[in-house]
């Protein structure tokens, strides 16, 4: 892997042509650093820019003259999309444009729309970038135009630099095959995490083995997970000792959407997705570890302390066993305090019993070892292409579009209306000028909300949509801004083949649902009881093997771990 472009970026970055005041060339009077010459943006010609005091570089800008048209489609553009919405009025008034808004939501309905070669002029496509550029849908996009129309872009990307690796074109580091938009939900908090009904606990006199601390009338959090062996005194307790007090044996013990979830993996020490074995990259599911966790979970079945419908795979009939009190664990995420999520535990247990108690905990973790929890690799959120057929000149208009509907062109008031709808009639600013307050509820895409600025939740944003009062009682111990404490399990996968260099995607998506389906049906058959682990461990990882799993992570050892790509940056 080549180190000298990474080292590259940050002095192209610190010299490029910044606009300062509105954060991208979308403006025509827009500010140029001393001593450089520009032919204003919107003239229709190039913009001369010395990069980092060297050899200048040429930008088109768009024709002044010309009402660009631009085809688009992201989330929340499906069948009920309203045309000439509000924030698509906003945009085109902003930017000179008319935008058409391609119905296409759904994987189905963008495969259909790329199938029949109708791809839009741009827009957020969930596809590989081999096949886009193999099926020719897509052009390249020069980096110096990002870096001039979009700055801010570029700023997380210096942060967080695997999103150059993602996005760069390896065999030209100048451009990009697409751009990613951000989201910090799955990097700086919003962790998976179990709950108890610690009431439960409490009523049982069982100590739980971790410092607890009450947050909230109803919340309780802890400052580690629960060890193995305790998890599975309190399955049992919640099974066999009437927590709910009802004088029947009518509660059951774990429940989760699935058997495999990566609160249990780490119970048994290892952690969900690509895991490091003796310096190899391996899936979970090949592991000693988890063959353990298998066996494991075979014995807390036939004990009777999993709820047998976990295997349906219907996290809804967890939640209902929880708010009808025959269960007092399960599984979500931390943003599930939110208003969000007022349909599931625990904000349902809270509004029907008002006294409950509940526990958080980062999850299970093996006595005497450590929790094992994966975070997101970057903040990096969808695929953005550009239509191959698509000029440079366009191309510039289109930067600008997409930096509007990423930042707000620099403007809080119009990143938060890209979310909440018009100020003054949908939402305001409170005291604090800080938060915007929404005096209109309205679902996600209604007046073209969320449709446009979807893959621009930047820090604020985030903030904004998700620092409600419960949620924020707890950011000591699951924010990565405030130094959470739960953060410093958090670990990024061991490898990933995020440049698209190797074979590793194209057999993945060949083999993945066999995979998946004999992986899911093995894992069902071993913890009901069905199968002898000990005795089929070794004809499974055989049929995995003749399904091409083996040739599988033989690409990606080709590959650099994630970390030290991560510190070839710093080099």
């Amino acid at each position: 892997m080549k180190k000298n472009w990474r080292r590259g970026i940050a002095a192209g970055l610190a010299g490029m042509l910044i606009v300062l005041a509105a954060g991208c060339g979308a403006a025509a009077d827009s500010a140029v650093p001393e001593g450089q010459e520009q032919e204003m943006p919107g003239t229709g010609g190039t913009v001369s820019a010395d990069k980092a005091g060297n050899s200048a570089a040429e930008i088109p800008t768009p024709d002044p003259e010309k009402r660009y048209q631009i085809s688009y489609t992201g989330l929340w553009s499906g069948a009920d999309y309203e045309d000439g919405s509000y924030i698509e009025t906003m945009i085109e008034d902003a930017l000179n444009v008319d935008i058409t808004v391609e119905k296409a939501e759904t994987n189905d309905t963008i495969d259909l729309l790329l199938a029949s070669g109708e791809m839009p002029d741009c827009g957020w496509f969930d596809k590989t970038v081999d096949w886009m550029y193999e099926q020719e849908l897509a052009r390249p996009i020069p980096r110096e135009m990002v870096e001039y129309y979009c700055p801010r872009l570029m700023e997380y990307y210096e942060e967080f630099p695997l999103m150059y690796e993602m996005t760069l074109d390896p065999e030209n580091e100048d451009q990009f095959r697409y751009l990613t938009g951000i989201t910090f939900q799955f990097v700086d908090y919003y962790l998976p995490n179990d709950y108890y009904r610690y009431d439960w606990i409490l009523d049982l006199g069982i100590d739980p083995g971790v410092n607890v601390e009450q947050i909230s009338d109803n919340i309780y959090v802890a400052d580690d997970g629960i060890e193995l062996s305790k998890f599975i005194e309190i399955m049992d307790a919640f099974v066999n000792r009437d927590p709910n007090q009802t004088g029947k044996k009518d509660t059951v013990g774990v429940t989760a959407p699935s058997l495999a979830q990566g609160v249990f993996f780490s119970g048994y020490n290892f952690y969900t997705g690509v895991n490091e074995v003796g310096g190899r990259a391996e899936q979970y599911y090949v592991m000693d570890e988890y063959k353990e966790f298998l066996k494991g979970f075979a014995d807390l079945y036939k004990k009777g302390l999993i709820d047998p419908e976990i295997i349906t795979g219907d996290r809804t009939l967890s939640w209902e066993k929880v708010n009808n009190q025959t269960a007092g664990y399960w599984i979500t995420s931390t943003n599930a305090l939110n208003s969000w999520a007022v349909e599931r535990p625990p904000l349902t247990l809270m509004e029907k019993y008002p006294d409950v108690k509940i526990l958080a905990t980062p999850g299970v973790k093996p006595d005497g070892g450590e929790v094992k929890a994966r975070t997101n690799e970057s903040p990096a959120y969808g695929s953005f292409y550009v239509n191959a057929n698509v000029d440079d000149q366009k191309l510039a208009k289109i930067l600008q579009f997409l930096n509007y509907t990423l930042f707000g062109d620099g403007d809080p008031d119009i990143h938060a209306s890209l979310f909440y709808g018009e100020k003054g009639v949908d939402w305001e600013w409170d005291e604090s000028g800080e938060m915007p307050v929404k005096l209109n509820v309205m679902p996600s895409g209604k007046k073209g909300t969320w449709t446009f600025g979807q893959y621009g939740q930047d820090r604020e944003v985030t903030r904004w949509t998700t620092y409600e009062p419960l949620f924020v009682d707890g950011l000591k111990y699951w924010s990565a801004q405030d130094d959470g404490k739960w953060m410093k399990w958090q670990t990024i996968p061991y490898k990933s083949d995020i440049r698209s260099e190797t074979e590793y995607a194209a057999i993945s998506s060949e083999i993945s649902s066999d995979v998946w389906a004999y992986v899911n049906n093995y894992c069902t058959e071993a913890v009901l009881g069905q199968i002898d682990v000990d005795a089929t461990w070794d004809s499974y990882l055989e049929e995995l093997d003749r399904m091409g799993y083996n040739s599988m992570m033989d690409e990606l050892e080709q590959v650099e771990p994630l970390e030290d790509i991560i510190a070839g940056y710093a080099e």
